[in-house]
């Protein structure tokens, strides 16, 4: 049989003790005491600490192991890292259940049999964000869009803007996707020229509740005798592909971005609760700490510079606001 060398027996001896505690994390000192007691029981010397701190240091090394350093209030541990779970079965009372709340969540009618349950499902597990008050308007007009879409055809609505004092203005567009931000739907789409039947190759996003009545058309083609002709299609992939829609929102905070507007470097400052909840959920993927105080935090975002930073730090109040 293979025998262990001294060392590989207190990697074990390590790993085994960090699975026995409590959120599976011991001190420096807390191992050392450990390995104290129990390494002569084994026909093993002591260990000094300089000798414990080259164990650790091989067991952070080797990715098998799972042990890395944290902190917590100031102090320091060694943990085991949570290994990734294999997936938990739900039930098909819940999984119905979730799917109802979201859909009502989106503003969507639901068939009176999906709302009817002997389970208390909706009691256990509970969704709940900013939900649309359109009697399901915004849902059925996403069907349509994301038909229209499928299909590559251009579409038609009237649509004023929340910010115009002009009368609502007819818009032909190739739609190209549907997004779903802050409680609001919105179409992102591809302006059309009538004049050269052709896009304008300019992304721009309509709200949904700013479409005249919610109502979307395709666009049909005019014949020569004034009469309407078929649809006007065009090329999803193409043009997705040409007007970088992909990344188009890689910079932005939310869905607004102005006409050539460049990102740049966003500094914030968060204090008191405002800490822990920029920490636990990233206000944009780029979110870089960069100051980590006891007392505050300063993130840095790589983001497009839009009303909506300014919307962002008013949900902080006094614990957020932007530096130089």
């Amino acid at each position: 049989m293979l025998k262990l060398t001294a060392q590989s027996q207190r990697l074990q001896l390590i790993t085994d003790f960090l699975k026995a505690q409590a959120f599976e994390r011991a001190s420096f000192a807390q191992i050392h005491e450990y390995l104290h007691q129990k390494l002569p029981g084994l026909g093993l010397k002591p260990i000094s600490r300089r000798s414990l701190e080259a164990d650790l240091q091989c067991l952070k090394q080797d990715n098998s192991s799972g042990i890395k350093h944290v902190q917590v209030a100031r102090k320091h541990y060694y943990q085991l890292e949570k290994k990734q779970k294999a997936p938990i079965d739900i039930s098909e009372g819940f999984m119905q259940s979730m799917l109802q709340q979201i859909g009502q969540n989106l503003g969507a009618k639901l068939p009176e049999k999906l709302l009817k349950t002997d389970h208390d499902f909706q009691d256990q597990l509970v969704f709940s964000f900013s939900g649309l008050n359109d009697d399901g308007q915004s849902v059925q007009l996403a069907a349509t869009c994301l038909q229209a879409i499928e299909q590559q055809y251009l579409i038609q609505f009237l649509y004023k803007p929340a910010f115009s004092t002009y009368r609502s203005r007819l818009q032909i567009v190739a739609p190209l996707q549907i997004r779903f931000y802050e409680g609001r739907f919105y179409l992102v789409a591809c302006e059309w020229s009538e004049l050269k039947k052709a896009p304008k190759n300019q992304l721009k996003v309509f709200a949904f509740d700013l479409i005249e009545d919610f109502v979307v058309v395709p666009a049909l083609s005019e014949r020569d005798d004034g009469k309407e002709g078929d649809l006007q299609h065009f090329h999803w992939a193409a043009l997705a592909h040409e007007l970088q829609l992909r990344s188009y929102f890689k910079h932005c905070l939310g869905i607004a971005r102005f006409k050539d507007s460049v990102p740049e470097v966003v500094r914030l400052k968060f204090t008191d609760w405002a800490i822990n909840y920029v920490k636990a959920r990233r206000l944009h993927a780029s979110q870089r700490i960069i100051v980590d105080n006891p007392n505050y935090i300063v993130v840095e975002l790589y983001i497009y510079r839009t009303y909506e930073l300014n919307m962002l730090l008013s949900r902080f109040r006094d614990y957020g606001s932007e530096v130089l």
